[in-house]
Parts: C-alpha cells; sequence; structure tokens
C-alpha cells in the first residue's frame, strides 16, 4: 500500500515540477523580450558583484533548467 502512495506521490511531483518549469520558461521569453524592448535591443549588463550574487542564487538548480528558464542568456 505504501509502495502505491510513494509512487502516486512521487509522479504528482514530477508533474508539478514540469508544469513549473514551463510557467518560468514563459515567463523568461516575456522578460527576455520586455527587457529587451526597454534597452533597445541590448543585452543586460551585470557588475561583476551581480554576477556573483546571481552564480550563489542558481547553485542548485539544473544547468538544462537554468539555461532554459534564464533571462539573460541568450538561448530560448
Amino acid at each position: 500500500m505504501f509502495g502505491w502512495l510513494k509512487k502516486r506521490l512521487v509522479e504528482w511531483a514530477e508533474r508539478y515540477q514540469k508544469r513549473e518549469i514551463e510557467r518560468l520558461h514563459a515567463e523568461a521569453l516575456r522578460l527576455k523580450a520586455e527587457v529587451l524592448k526597454m534597452n533597445g535591443g541590448q543585452p543586460i549588463q551585470l557588475t561583476p558583484e551581480e554576477r556573483r550574487l546571481l552564480n550563489e542564487a542558481s547553485q542548485g538548480i539544473d544547468p538544462q533548467v537554468l539555461k532554459r528558464i534564464s533571462v539573460l542568456s541568450d538561448a530560448e
């Protein structure tokens, strides 16, 4: 019985995580377009301190997911 419950909880968590990643991806695309429009088509320029803080905040996130949701990356 507990094996079935565990399996269902894992499936639910995976579906929830996938939906959240898709939501973040859509929001990142919207933000990229907005930022490019605000900056006249130029990418955002970060200071070394801002880059360090961003790097610290991104620790523990899967690199592929991070690349997909990043507003600062060139990939879409």
